[in-house]
């Protein structure tokens, strides 16, 4: 344990700073500790976060962003979720429309859910300007989980640097607005081994799904460094995202870049991977979150025969999808 002094000075230093959001609540005397959750889908612990958490993740990158969806819309679909037992929220600062929808949301609601939201930051000055604007979006004093988003576009020596990024989600956690942090993103997986490797992350989301490991490779550089610090691992881009990318997010809805035929088996193969906890997955409408309710409840593994034809697939379906991040 720190010397008393060291406590009462980041405590002080941090009500001075934040007192807005009224953080002397926020102090906890380990973070580590499980938050129980009500769900009625089935759960796998985060690994060494020790969360219990659905193996379905609310996404709210393409409601947040299309114009098909507005704020009222999000938050129904908020509620929605958490009524299915999907109480694993995540968001982020740059998803348009999604915090406030969220936060609208998760009035009344708050204790029931593990949030997550994210800063695109490679100072610590950035973040902190990103992180504040969405606690407010969000209606709350703290997040269960502070990412560091888009590793792959990251200066990792910035990040790493006296003022960096991570020096700044460090401090969150000690003073206690966010209980874990964790690193995300979609490409370059080169980017994210130094950052694992300081040990100081919790959880890493990362894209995988069976034709993107063809061209990114996460499960096989990635995903072990890791399971090697007992990271909590969430995955992302389950369905290869949005069809047209990025560049069709703000529009109306595209659907999923794979085969509506293949979604049950883009599920089956994600919760297969090893230590894979949850699978994030934007929906646009409440159908569409319902249906991946659906897919994760009638989740059952892989034969060795199925596994054998979906990897035969996706080698053939990368070389038409290629570097689509």
């Amino acid at each position: 344990m720190a010397p008393q002094k060291s406590n009462d000075v980041s405590r002080r230093t941090f009500l001075q700073g934040a007192g807005a959001i009224g953080a002397s609540s926020l102090l906890t005397s380990n973070q580590a500790v499980a938050k129980p959750l009500k769900t009625t889908l089935p759960t796998r612990v985060l690994g060494r976060t020790k969360q219990q958490v659905p193996i379905l993740t609310l996404g709210s990158w393409p409601c947040g962003r299309s114009s098909d969806v507005d704020v009222a819309d999000v938050e129904r679909l908020t509620r929605e979720a958490i009524d299915l037992g999907v109480t694993l929220i995540d968001t982020a600062r740059n998803y348009g429309k999604a915090e406030e929808g969220i936060g609208r949301g998760l009035k009344g609601r708050r204790d029931e859910v593990f949030l997550t939201t994210k800063v695109w930051a490679d100072t610590a000055d950035e973040a902190k300007a990103s992180f504040e604007q969405s606690l407010k979006l969000l209606g709350t004093e703290q997040v269960d989980l502070l990412y560091l988003h888009s590793v792959g576009n990251r200066d990792v020596k910035q990040v790493l640097a006296e003022g960096g990024a991570l020096s700044y989600l460090l401090k969150q956690k000690e003073i206690g607005t966010t209980r874990f942090i964790g690193l995300s993103g979609h490409s370059r997986v080169e980017t994210f081994l130094p950052l694992i490797k300081t040990g100081q992350f919790d959880v890493v989301m990362m894209a995988m799904n069976f034709v993107d490991r063809h061209t990114y490779g996460f499960e096989s550089k990635v995903l072990p460094a890791a399971r090697e610090q007992n990271m909590g691992i969430i995955c992302m881009k389950v369905f290869g995202g949005i069809r047209g990318g990025f560049a069709a997010a703000d529009g109306p809805n595209p659907g999923p870049e794979m085969q509506q035929r293949m979604l049950q088996q883009a599920i089956r193969y994600a919760l297969d991977l090893p230590a894979v906890a949850s699978l994030c997955i934007g929906p646009h409408t409440v159908d569409q979150l319902r249906k991946n309710v659906e897919f994760v409840k009638n989740y059952t593994p892989l034969t060795d025969g199925e596994r054998d034809e979906l990897m035969t697939l996706g080698k053939r379906l990368s070389k038409q999808w290629k570097d689509h991040y």
